[in-house]
């Protein structure tokens, strides 16, 4: 039965951990880069991580597929991440080929060295690392943000710093910290379906198959007659933030894992199909949205718009997991998003304000991946991964380029923050040989800011494409 009601968390002495110039919450794709970039850039930088590894959701969630329109949005870090996983065998080839009535490019990571890989990443960077602390709250004073509150087992702790940036996901720094935002869509709590991914073993090779795309699935021939593959349902109506809601969807999750491949095996030379694991942490693709300086604009996903404030790419699919009905599926061949593809496919793109990462209302804080200023159409495309990793280094360069400064990240010129970026990404190698030399749209800013602020737009019915492979 749930209880209702409030208690009263009498007031406490809390131990302070240490004090850095920048703190890094959460170890996912946006903290990794975040922190990397902020360290590159001279502060001294420390990454809180929940688990006792980094990765994010390609570890806890087994979210192992690369997916991309078009390439241009594996910017920067990716391509540092990406070789650091070639190095430790961790990562298939990029290949560019049909997926339903239009072109990406796919590949897919081994959970396992995904940790290995930040690991390495990190070290070089010279970043200081801490596991197994949970993010409790925020320490504000007057307006601004000085540190986080962890949970560990020790109990709580206080980590001081000159600059936050939040790569929770979740915005719990932000959401602490007082900062306004957004939940869902359409008046209810749930904005996308939660997913849950699970592995299995035994799994027969069709003919002609390649490692890392078996059917229509992802995963690794294991000497060329047997394979792991990766699966993945949605559970419905649950709202991110009701811990009762995701209890639910934890357990229908794993009872429906089990029919399924029980049902597998009744299937003629399946019968050696195996449950391999089930993600640790369920998919969540979408819960807090924070109130930025800037805030990435539907109109801006469903038209490509350019600024010359942009700090990372978003390409990928307006990608919603409807969160109440399981039939829809993507409206790749809806003849209203036919000229989105088109463009995707020559390598159009929408770029990301760097306002998009500084909450309103408090100083010092920072905010990345899929919890930046946006709105619902827009976060539907640039939550994936690689673009979780542009705006994280974003965000760790403006952490430490306003510390040079002395000029709070409000105040900072974003113009600053484009140049430096521009030139740490022109630094780095393409990992794959077929990523270098890709088409890509012009880089014209839009002079049209009026329709940032002009709230939704009109979505044509049925251009709301919802794939089920990430």
């Amino acid at each position: 039965m749930k209880r209702s009601g409030v208690v009263h968390e009498p007031e406490k002495t809390v131990p302070v951990l240490g004090e850095w110039e920048v703190v890094v919450c959460g170890g996912g794709p946006s903290g990794c880069a975040a922190a990397i970039a902020a360290a590159r850039g001279g502060a001294r930088t420390l990454l809180v991580e929940k688990e006792g590894h980094l990765g994010g959701a390609p570890v806890t969630q087994l979210v192992i597929p690369i997916l991309s329109t078009n390439g241009v949005d594996f910017q920067g870090v990716w391509h540092e991440w990406a070789r650091a996983l070639k190095k430790l065998g961790g990562i298939t080839e990029i290949r560019h080929g049909a997926r339903f009535t239009t072109r990406w490019y796919t590949g897919s990571v081994d959970p396992e060295m995904v940790k290995f890989a930040w690991d390495e990443l990190l070290s070089q960077a010279g970043v200081e690392l801490l596991h197994h602390a949970l993010v409790a709250g925020a320490i504000v004073e007057d307006g601004t943000v000085r540190g986080v509150l962890v949970e560990t087992r020790a109990g709580r702790r206080a980590l001081l710093a000159e600059r936050v940036v939040d790569c929770t996901g979740d915005a719990a720094v932000c959401a602490a910290a007082g900062v306004p935002y957004e939940c869902g869509a359409h008046g209810k709590p749930w904005a996308m379906g939660v997913g849950k991914m699970w592995r299995c073993g035994g799994v027969p090779v069709p003919p002609g198959a390649l490692a890392g795309q078996i059917g229509g699935g992802f995963g690794r021939t294991v000497a060329n007659r047997m394979t792991e593959r990766i699966s993945m349902l949605r559970v419905l109506r649950i709202d991110p933030l009701d811990p009762w809601d995701l209890t639910r969807a934890e357990r229908e999750a794993r009872s429906r894992i089990w029919q399924q491949v029980q049902e597998k095996r009744k299937q003629p030379g399946f019968e050696g199909v195996y449950l391999l694991d089930t993600a640790s942490n369920p998919g969540v693709r979408s819960s807090r949205r924070v109130k930025g300086l800037a805030t990435a604009m539907a109109d801006d996903a469903w038209n490509f718009r350019k600024y010359s404030d942009g700090i990372a790419r978003s390409s990928w699919e307006i990608d919603i997991h409807s969160p109440e009905d399981m039939s829809k599926s993507v409206a790749y061949d809806d003849e209203s998003y036919r000229p989105r593809i088109e463009r995707a496919e020559a390598g159009d793109y929408f770029d990301i304000r760097c306002g998009c990462l500084v909450p309103e209302g408090v100083d010092n804080l920072l905010v990345a991946g899929r919890c930046i200023s946006a709105e619902h159409e827009a976060q539907s495309s640039l939550r994936i991964q690689q673009t979780c990793m542009a705006t994280g280094q974003a965000a760790g360069t403006a952490a430490a380029i306003s510390l040079r400064q002395d000029a709070t990240p409000r105040e900072l010129d974003a113009m600053q923050v484009v140049a430096q970026l521009e030139t740490d990404r022109a630094a780095v190698e393409p990992a794959f040989d077929i990523l270098r030399d890709l088409p890509m749209a012009p880089q014209e800013p839009s002079d049209c800011d009026g329709c940032r602020q002009s709230g939704k737009i009109d979505v044509p019915k049925g251009n709301l494409p919802s794939t089920d492979c990430m």
